[in-house]
């Protein structure tokens, strides 16, 4: 029986490592960024997952949510929507976000049962903490609000003893932030930190991804956190079970929110 000589056989790997790496090095940072934007802990597309999320103050008061969260691309919009199931005074709340056209906003919809109507979050609150959490009606379209298209590449930089991109962008006018700087992870595309400066250039929030696993043919971060560094207090969100998504288009619209 014919066996390949090892030489032989390192030399086409080596080959085709070659071919491989140019093409991921060209790769643009609007490409880079979409890809990361669609792994976010909040922004898991093509997923259903349930999450914990713990925020403890400066002070260390301690205050934990539940929630589910979904993402589907319908059309060439990813949207996105999350309920919450704990605690009793915010069961039901449930917030939709619709990614904005090329160049604009998402658009907001946030579900009040107590009020029993759909509001717009208002371009002007988008700041706002995301039911006193330290993550912000921003946070839940992706890493800010930025547009992908104003992220430029900015080196490489080791986050968790992996190899990331850098990417760096202004924010845009409705967001909260500044500037915008994204560790991308070069073999998941999962962010795995991101820095954050308020309008005047101070270092503002930090999220970091304390855990990475594999869910079938993906990397996901299961748990991570948003840290205020102004105020002192973190944000915890831990992955407690993930599943595809088997929600249809219909549970991604306004109508959906009022049903529950």
């Amino acid at each position: 029986m014919w066996k390949p000589r090892p030489l032989l056989c390192r030399a086409a790997l080596v080959a085709a490592l070659l071919t491989f790496l140019p093409a991921r090095a060209e790769e643009s940072a609007a490409d880079i960024a979409r890809k990361s934007r669609e792994r976010g802990a909040l922004n898991l597309l093509g997923l259903s997952a349930q999450l914990k999320l713990t925020t403890t103050s400066k002070d260390g008061k301690r205050r934990e949510q539940a929630i589910t969260s979904a993402a589907k691309k319908i059309g060439e919009k990813t949207h996105s929507l999350v309920r919450f199931q704990q605690p009793a005074g915010v069961v039901g709340v449930a917030i939709l976000t619709v990614e904005g056209a090329k160049g604009e906003a998402a658009e907001i919809s946030l579900y009040l049962p107590k009020l029993k109507r759909v509001r717009k979050v208002a371009r002007t609150q988008r700041g706002q903490s995301f039911m006193d959490t330290d993550f912000s009606y921003a946070d839940l379209g992706g890493t800010g609000g930025e547009s992908d298209d104003v992220m430029q590449k900015a080196g490489e930089s080791k986050v968790m003893d992996r190899l990331a991109w850098v990417l760096v962008g202004k924010a845009g006018p409705d967001s909260p932030y500044g500037q915008v700087k994204v560790f991308v992870d070069q073999e998941t595309y999962v962010p795995t930190q991101v820095e954050y400066t308020d309008k005047e250039g101070k270092p503002f929030k930090v999220y970091r991804a304390a855990a990475l696993k594999r869910f079938k043919d993906r990397v996901v971060a299961v748990r991570a956190s948003m840290e205020n560094l102004q105020t002192g207090s973190v944000t915890m969100i831990e992955v407690l079970q993930l599943e595809e998504a088997q929600l249809g288009d219909e549970a991604f619209t306004e109508r959906a929110l009022e049903r529950g």
